[in-house]
C-alpha cells in the first residue's frame, strides 16, 4: 500500500478561469507521464497528456480560450503567444505537489480584450537567470502566482502599452533586484493588485521609471491589501520600497510597507518626472513602519532635474500610520491641492508633515494627530529668490536638518556669496554655479535642535485646523482614546477609522451599524492586523473596512467583509446571525481552538482558508467562488452542501491533514460552465482522506451544472464482502450534465482496506447491479473507472462478491410432482440412471441452447432445472442470465458439480428477479427483486406463497410450498391436453414428460396431478 501523502493525485486541479471562449477546450500536460506524441484529442484526456507546456501552445488545435492544465513537477519556462489559460497545481516550491517553471514565462500574444486574457494560475515561476515572468502585451490575469528571480526581476511589465494587468493573491518575493520592475519606456492602462506580496527583493519592492524624451504613463493603478515586506536590506543606494517616476489617476489602500533593519531609503517614494498631467493620487488606510529611522511617504513632481518638469495635481492621503519614521510625508516640488486627513502624524522623529512644494502649493491637514499637543508646531522655511529670474530650489529633510540643493536659473551665484535672508549660515561657494545646473554639494543650511510637527516654506501653507489628541477618529472628526468609546459616541451608520492594531482586550461590542477601518494589509502583515479579543454584534450591522480578527468568542449578528477583506477567526463563532460575504471576501480559520460551526455566509466567499487543527463545521451550506485553502484541519459538512464555484479549485500542502469532511449528507459540489476545465479532485474524506478525481470526456450541460461527491467510511450496504474488500463508498452524482463519458479515479487509505487488497477490484453500484472496474493500484491506493456513462456509488470489493464474472443464484424450490414430504422430493430418475448427461431444455418450452453437459449425475439430484434472471419482471432474461443446473431432494438448486451454488458468469452483481422453470411444472418468478452477487443469499421459494410472483403456488405437507404439476404438453398452463400426452405414453419408463411424479413411469398416478391443478397457469409474466 501507498500514504495518500505521495498519492498520485498530487496534481491536484485548479480551475479558476477568469475568461475562455464558450466552449473551450481542456489540454493536459504533465511532466512524468505526458508525451508530445500524443494527438491533440488524446491531450484532451487527463490520462495521455503532453509532456511540455510550449508544445501545446504552439499546437495548431489550441486556440485563444482555451485551458492548459499543468500538473505538478518542473517544467522549463514558455512563451505564451495566444490567450490561454495556463493552470497549474499550486504555487509552493515543492515540485511533487507544485508546479515549478524555471525559466522565463514570456506574455505576448497579440490582441486581447477584458474576455480575451491570458491567465496564469496556481504555479510558480522561480528562475536563476532574467526574470522570473515577463508581459509584453496587456490583457493579462494572474492569480495565486509567485514570481522570483536570483538575479534580477520576479516581475517586469514590459509592453510599450500594457492594458489591463491584474494580479490576485500573487507573491513577488525573494527576487535579486525588483519584485516587480516597470522600465521607461513602459506605459500601462489599468493595473490591479491585490491581496499579495512583495517582499525580501534586493533592491526595489516595486519600481517604475520615467525618460526625458516622449514620456510614458502609468493610469489607473489599484493597489490594495498588499504587504511589501523587508525589501533592500542591503541598505543599496535609492532602493526605496515602492518607487514610481511615473503615475496618474491611482489608489493605494490598505497596504502595509514593513522596512527592513538599516535600511534608510523611503517606503513610498512617488517621484514624478517630465509630465505635467500628473493628478489624482490616494493612498488611504494604509500603514509604513520602519526597523531603522527614514521617511514614510515622499510625493514628488520633479521641476529641479534635467528631466522636463513634471507637475502632479490633487493627492489624499488619508486613514495612514506610521512606525519609527523620521519624516512621515513629505511634498515637495511641483505638486499642488493635498489633502492629509485622518492620519496619526504623532510618531515621528525629525518631521510630521513637510511641504516643500513650489509656491502656491496648499496642504490641506485638518482632522490629524500631531505629536506635541493638540495645537502642531510648525517650523517655516524663508524662500525668495536666489537670482535674479526663476527661484528653483530644493528642500530634503534628514536627521539632521533640511538639505538644500539648488538648480541656478541665469549667471549662477559667484564665489564667496553669501546667501541672506535664508540661514545664519554662509553658502560658500568654490566655483561659479554652472549655468542652469544642479549643484548638490551646497550643504545643510538649516539645522533644528528639536523635531517639529510641520515643515514647510514661506512658498507655501498647510491648514491644520481641528487638530486632534487621539488616532481612532470617526467620519465626524472627533478623536477617541480606545475604541469603545469611539463606537459609544459615534451614531448608527457612521465610519471609525484607524482602529488599532494589536489584540484589542475584553468584549468589544457593537451595537450600532458602523464601519471600522484599520491601516495596513492585516492578513498579510501580522503588525498591521486588529484582533478582538471577544466581538460581540448586538442587533446592528459591523461593515469591515479592513482585515480583522478575533481571538476569541465571536457573536456575529450580521458583518459585512466587503472587498478584499479577510475576517480571521482563531476561536469559536457563538451560533446565529449571518456573515455576509461575496465574490471578493475572505475568511480564515486559525489558532489551536476547538472546531467550530461556520454560521451562514450570504454571498458566499471569495477564498475559504482552514489552518486549525481542529477543523471547523458548516453551520449552513456555503459556496466558494474561488479557493477552498486547506492548510490543516477539516471542513466538516454534516448535512450542508458546498458548492464550489465554476471558477474554483482546492489546494492543500498535505491533503491528508486537510480535506472537505462529508460526514453526513452534504456534499461537495462543483458547478460547471461549458468553458471549464473538465476534471476537478474532489478533496472528500471521513475518517481518512478519500479524493474523487473526475474527469470528463465529453458532455451535455443544462446549467446549472454540478459533479457531486460524497464518501461513506462504511462498508456498501450492497457490498456483501466479509474479506477483501474496502470499508468506504463513494456517491458521485451529476445535475444538469447528461450524454456524457467520465473517467473517475477514486483514492482511499491505508485503514480503508479489509483483507488482501491484491484481491480488490472497483466498482460501481447502480442501484440494480455492480459493474466492475478491474483491480485497485495498490501503490497509489487508488482505482479507476474508464468511459462510464452514468455515475452512482462507488467502492471495491473482491470479485466474488461485487464482480460480474462469479454472481450466483442460491435459491431453493419443491416440485409438487415429485414430493414426498417433510420438505424433501423422490430421486427415482437419478436412481434409474433416467437423466440425461446434457441438459434437457434446448427443445422445451424455454428454448434455451445452454452446453451444460456432466460426465455424470451428481447424488441427489432429482432432475434437470431451469433459472432465468431478469432486470423487470415483464422483461427478458438478461444478457447471459440463462442457466440448466440440478434440483436436489432437498430443494436446493445447484451448480454441476452438485454442490454450489449456480453461477451466472458475466452477471453483474446487483437486484433480479429469479425464473425456475421445470419440463412439467409451471415456472415460478420470484415476488419481488433478488439481489444477487459472489455471496448471494438464499432465497426459498419453500417458505410461503410471499415468495412468489402472483402469490400462488401450490400446498405441500408440512407446511412447504411448491411448483404446480401437470404441465406435460410444455404449454405453460394445466389443460385438457396434458392429459393425452399421459395417457399417450402410459407405462412408457424412461425420461419422458408424461411421468408427472417423476417417479421413472407413466403411469395413471400421473393423471392426479392434472385434474385438480386444471386451468392453473404459469404467473410468470411472457410464460402465460
Amino acid at each position: 500500500m501507498k500514504n495518500l501523502l505521495h498519492f498520485s493525485f498530487s496534481a491536484i486541479i485548479a480551475f479558476l478561469i477568469f475568461t475562455a471562449s464558450v466552449n473551450a477546450a481542456t489540454y493536459y500536460v504533465n511532466a512524468t507521464t505526458g508525451s508530445n506524441s500524443n494527438s491533440p484529442a488524446q491531450a484532451r484526456n487527463i490520462a495521455t497528456p503532453w509532456l511540455t507546456v510550449q508544445f501545446a501552445i504552439d499546437n495548431p488545435a489550441v486556440t485563444d480560450g482555451d485551458n492548459i492544465v499543468v500538473a505538478t513537477g518542473t517544467y522549463a519556462g514558455f512563451t505564451l503567444t495566444k490567450r490561454l489559460n495556463v493552470v497549474g497545481a499550486w504555487k509552493g516550491s515543492t515540485p511533487t505537489v507544485n508546479t515549478v517553471f524555471n525559466s522565463t514565462v514570456t506574455l505576448r500574444a497579440a490582441g486581447g480584450s477584458q474576455s480575451e486574457r491570458m491567465v496564469l494560475k496556481n504555479l510558480r515561476a522561480d528562475v536563476t537567470a532574467g526574470d522570473a515572468i515577463d508581459i509584453r502585451t496587456g490583457y493579462v490575469t494572474m492569480e495565486n502566482v509567485f514570481a522570483k528571480s536570483s538575479s534580477v526581476n520576479g516581475l517586469r511589465l514590459n509592453g510599450d502599452l500594457l492594458n489591463d494587468i491584474v494580479l490576485e493573491s500573487c507573491n513577488f518575493d525573494g527576487s535579486g533586484i525588483a519584485g516587480i520592475f516597470v522600465p521607461t519606456f513602459v506605459s500601462i492602462d489599468g493595473w490591479v493588485m491585490k491581496n499579495s506580496t512583495v517582499r525580501q527583493n534586493g533592491l526595489w519592492g516595486v519600481a517604475a521609471f520615467q525618460r526625458r524624451s516622449n514620456p510614458t504613463q502609468i493610469s489607473n493603478v489599484n493597489f490594495s491589501h498588499c504587504s511589501f515586506a523587508d525589501n533592500n536590506a542591503t541598505n543599496q543606494q535609492q532602493g526605496h520600497t515602492i518607487y514610481f517616476e511615473k503615475l496618474t489617476n491611482s489608489t493605494f489602500e490598505n497596504i502595509s510597507v514593513v522596512m527592513p533593519a538599516n535600511n534608510n531609503w523611503i517606503g513610498i517614494d512617488i517621484n514624478l518626472l517630465s509630465r505635467l498631467d500628473y493628478s489624482d493620487i490616494s493612498i488611504v488606510n494604509s500603514r509604513v513602519v520602519r526597523q531603522s529611522p527614514g521617511s514614510g511617504i515622499w510625493i514628488q513632481a520633479r521641476n529641479d532635474l534635467f528631466d522636463p518638469p513634471a507637475a502632479l495635481d490633487t493627492v489624499v492621503l488619508r486613514g495612514l500610520t506610521f512606525t519609527n519614521c523620521d519624516t512621515n510625508i513629505a511634498f515637495n516640488r511641483q505638486v499642488k491641492n493635498m489633502t492629509v486627513d485622518k492620519c496619526d502624524l504623532s510618531t515621528y522623529s525629525v518631521y510630521g508633515l513637510v511641504n516643500y512644494t513650489d509656491q502656491g502649493g496648499a496642504i490641506n491637514a485638518n482632522n490629524n494627530k500631531w505629536q506635541n499637543g493638540v495645537v502642531p508646531d510648525t517650523t517655516v522655511v524663508s524662500g525668495g529668490l536666489l537670482t535674479t529670474g526663476n527661484n528653483i530650489i530644493s528642500f530634503m529633510p534628514s536627521t539632521d536638518g533640511i538639505f538644500i540643493g539648488m538648480g541656478i536659473q541665469g549667471s549662477g551665484i559667484p564665489p564667496n556669496t553669501t546667501v541672506t535672508g535664508k540661514s545664519p549660515n554662509t553658502i560658500s561657494m568654490s566655483n561659479n554655479a554652472t549655468l542652469d545646473g544642479f549643484i548638490p554639494q551646497i550643504g545643510f543650511a538649516f539645522n533644528f535642535s528639536t523635531s517639529t510637527d510641520l515643515v514647510r516654506t514661506s512658498l507655501n501653507t498647510i491648514s491644520t485646523g481641528n487638530p486632534l489628541p487621539h488616532s481612532i477618529i470617526n467620519q465626524g472628526n472627533v478623536s477617541f482614546p480606545n475604541l469603545a468609546s469611539a463606537i459609544s459616541a459615534t451614531n448608527s451608520g457612521g465610519t471609525i477609522w484607524n482602529v488599532p492594531s494589536g489584540v484589542i482586550p475584553g468584549n468589544t461590542i457593537i451595537d450600532r451599524d458602523l464601519r471600522l477601518v484599520s491601516p495596513g494589509a492585516g492578513f498579510l502583515h501580522s503588525g498591521s492586523q486588529t484582533t478582538f479579543e471577544d466581538l460581540t454584534i448586538s442587533g446592528a450591522t459591523l461593515q469591515m473596512g479592513s482585515d480583522f480578527a478575533v481571538q476569541n468568542n465571536f457573536t456575529p449578528n450580521r458583518i459585512v467583509i466587503g472587498e478584499d477583506h479577510t475576517l480571521s477567526i482563531l476561536g469559536a463563532i457563538v451560533p446565529g446571525g449571518e456573515i455576509v460575504g461575496g465574490l471578493n471576501s475572505d475568511m480564515f480559520f486559525g489558532g489551536s481552538s476547538a472546531s467550530t460551526n461556520l454560521t451562514t455566509v450570504q454571498g458566499g466567499l471569495r477564498t475559504l482558508q482552514v489552518n486549525r487543527a481542529n477543523g471547523i463545521a458548516l453551520a449552513d451550506s456555503l459556496r466558494l467562488h474561488r479557493l477552498l485553502f486547506g492548510q490543516n484541519g477539516l471542513l466538516s459538512l454534516g448535512s450542508n452542501n458546498l458548492y464550489m464555484g465554476p471558477n474554483s479549485s482546492y489546494f492543500s500542502p498535505s491533503a491528508i491533514a486537510s480535506y472537505v469532511r462529508t460526514d453526513g449528507t452534504g456534499e461537495m459540489k462543483k458547478a460547471l460552465l461549458p468553458n471549464s476545465i473538465t476534471s476537478f479532485n474532489f478533496a472528500v474524506g471521513n475518517g481518512g482522506y478519500a479524493p474523487a478525481l473526475v474527469f470528463f470526456g465529453s458532455w451535455n450541460l443544462s446549467l446549472p451544472a454540478y459533479a457531486n461527491v460524497k464518501t461513506v467510511n462504511t462498508v456498501h450496504p450492497n457490498n456483501t464482502c466479509t474479506v477483501d474488500y474496502l470499508n468506504r463508498y463513494w456517491t458521485v452524482s451529476q445535475t444538469g450534465i447528461s450524454n456524457f463519458s467520465s473517467t473517475v479515479r477514486i483514492g482511499y487509505g491505508d485503514g480503508d482496506v479489509v483483507g488482501n487488497e491484491a484481491n480488490i477490484i472497483g466498482g460501481r453500484w447502480d442501484g440494480i447491479s455492480w459493474l466492475t472496474f478491474g483491480p485497485v493500484n495498490a501503490s497509489t491506493n487508488s482505482f479507476v473507472t474508464t468511459s462510464i456513462n452514468a455515475f452512482c456509488e462507488f467502492t471495491g470489493g473482491d470479485e466474488n462478491c461485487i464482480g460480474s464474472q462469479n454472481t450466483v443464484i442460491n435459491t431453493k424450490v419443491l416440485l409438487q410432482g415429485a414430493y414426498i414430504g417433510a420438505g424433501n422430493m423422490r430421486i427415482s430418475l437419478k436412481n434409474f440412471n433416467l437423466l440425461p448427461l446434457s441438459q434437457p431444455y434446448g427443445n422445451s418450452q424455454f428454448n434455451y441452447n445452454g452446453t451444460e453437459s456432466v460426465t455424470s449425475i451428481p447424488d441427489g439430484v432429482v432432475d434437470w432445472i431451469y433459472l432465468e434472471v431478469r432486470a423487470t419482471s415483464d422483461g427478458g432474461a438478461v444478457p447471459n442470465g440463462k442457466r440448466a443446473a440440478f434440483l436436489k431432494n432437498d430443494g436446493s438448486i445447484v451448480d454441476l458439480n452438485g454442490t454450489s451454488p449456480v453461477k451466472i458468469q458475466g452477471v453483474p452483481t446487483g437486484n433480479y428477479y429469479v425464473v425456475v422453470g421445470h419440463r412439467n411444472h409451471l415456472p415460478v418468478m420470484s415476488k419481488n427483486v433478488v439481489f444477487l452477487n459472489g455471496l448471494s443469499a438464499l432465497y426459498d421459494f419453500r417458505s410461503g406463497l410471499n415468495q412468489y410472483f402472483g402469490d400462488e403456488a401450490a400446498a405441500l405437507s408440512g407446511g412447504f410450498f411448491g411448483m404446480f404439476s401437470g404441465d406435460a404438453n410444455k404449454s405453460f398452463i394445466v389443460s385438457a391436453a396434458d392429459y393425452t400426452v399421459v395417457q399417450n405414453n402410459l407405462l412408457q419408463a424412461n425420461y419422458n414428460y408424461g411421468d408427472l411424479n417423476l417417479n421413472g413411469t407413466v403411469t395413471s398416478a400421473d393423471f392426479g396431478f392434472i385434474t385438480p391443478n386444471l386451468a392453473k397457469a404459469s404467473n410468470v409474466p411472457n410464460f402465460q
